[in-house]
């Protein structure tokens, strides 16, 4: 009997769910593994996927009453974040855990089980033998790896401001691109229920898309030095913008920025957080201010490749087929002994992403513990406009918003 991958969350909407990027890995484990789908939405037709799974069940215990001793190698928690917790806790209450890789989808957990998530839970289970694998892919970048291994950094010193950012469906985009426009997306958006704190996790698209700003500005400070620096938090602001259409809950924005300092030694680092949707640009980058130039790291979107951009020499792009998604898929593999190279162990996306949720859950108390107290402290807006950015900064905004105009698939 060969070992099983569980896939929760693995019937979601084809175009629309995030189990269509694990399409790939799924087929590459299915030589080794039986790939099972548990998932409440059972009356999916499987067939749309083409996925390699050999069987599909509704729930948990409706899985477990097929298979009572079967061996489970890894599970893919692929759920709106809402659930992540409960099925890491009702898989490892039922199973033994020894060796079985959770691989937890971003965000990793609600803003309410963050502390739980990271401090109680993942400890108790790598002491029973788990294993614990965190996605984000601003993590994991080929632009990201080429700006620390390049010179770069070496003689600038450090930046006098970092500007973080992660934007998806801005309200004005090219023709050609005009299905990812923020008007064009909000049925979809109204499906996955982002704007349901009880799904998304506790917020809004702030949530949801700050985490890629997060994790990238914190990959870059571990890799800095300057992970372990005391951030203070000057700003906080939550907006979410006017639409007929668009459904929310209580507490959920659209939009988080943020602006705080980074304080190492005898200097301050300015830094600016961006986060959301229906926004004026789209990108997922990172931004470093230095005196006579500025370096953009590109993490990639689903039509601009990865890049690394430096004021005063030009661009320079990665091939997208190695990037992102399958960068974290070696990671896996090589965590499931099957050979790949890797980036990031376990333990290093571990580190990262409870770094990346606790700062940006700091974020978001500072305009209220729950949606409740988040809601009175929300900006209703008629269009997002960016914030804590200079004229000089916004130039450089639009500078590189031109060259991705140029950079697109």
């Amino acid at each position: 009997m060969r070992n099983k991958v569980l896939v929760f969350g693995g019937l979601g909407q084809p175009g629309r769910s995030v189990v269509g990027l694990y399409q790939g890995l799924l087929d590459t484990l299915s030589a080794h593994f039986d790939i099972i789908a548990i998932d409440p939405a059972l009356d999916t037709a499987v067939e749309q996927f083409d996925f390699p799974y050999v069987k599909c069940f509704s729930s948990l215990s409706d899985y477990f009453e097929a298979h009572t001793d079967a061996k489970v190698s890894a599970a893919f928690i692929l759920t709106p974040v809402g659930s992540h917790l409960t099925i890491i806790r009702d898989l490892s209450s039922t199973i033994p855990v020894d060796d079985l890789l959770f691989v937890v989808e971003k965000p990793s957990f609600s803003l309410n089980e963050i502390e739980e998530g990271f401090g109680c839970v993942v400890p108790s289970l790598k002491n029973r033998g788990a294993r614990f694998y965190f996605i984000d892919t601003a993590l994991v970048t080929p632009s990201m790896q080429a700006l620390l291994r390049s010179e770069l950094l070496k003689d600038r010193g450090l930046p006098h401001k970092i500007v973080a950012l992660a934007t998806d469906n801005p309200v004005e985009i090219a023709p050609e691109q005009e299905e990812f426009c923020f008007t064009n997306r909000i049925q979809a958006l109204n499906e996955r229920k982002l704007l349901s704190p009880s799904v998304s996790g506790g917020a809004g698209f702030g949530f949801d898309m700050g985490i890629h700003a997060v994790a990238g500005l914190v990959r870059y400070l571990q890799q800095s030095g300057l992970l372990k620096t005391k951030l203070v938090i000057k700003d906080v602001v939550a907006e979410r913008v006017q639409h007929p259409q668009l459904e929310f809950e209580e507490g959920t924005e659209t939009h988080l920025y943020a602006n705080a300092l980074l304080q190492h030694e005898s200097a301050s680092i300015e830094l600016v957080i961006e986060g959301g949707k229906a926004g004026d640009i789209w990108d997922r980058r990172l931004e470093l201010h230095f005196d006579d130039d500025v370096i953009a790291v590109g993490f990639g979107t689903l039509k601009h490749p990865p890049y690394l951009w430096v004021s005063n020499s030009g661009l320079q792009t990665f091939d997208v087929s190695g990037a992102g998604y399958r960068m974290h898929f070696n990671d896996i593999l090589h965590a499931l002994g099957l050979g790949k190279p890797s980036i990031l162990s376990c333990e290093e996306s571990e580190e990262l992403m409870s770094n990346s949720m606790v700062l940006l859950n700091r974020l978001f108390e500072k305009i209220g513990g729950d949606p409740k107290h988040r809601e009175v402290n929300i900006l209703s807006v008629l269009k997002h406009e960016p914030r804590f950015l200079t004229d000089t900064e916004m130039m450089v905004r639009a500078e590189v918003q031109h060259i991705l105009d140029d950079i697109r698939y």
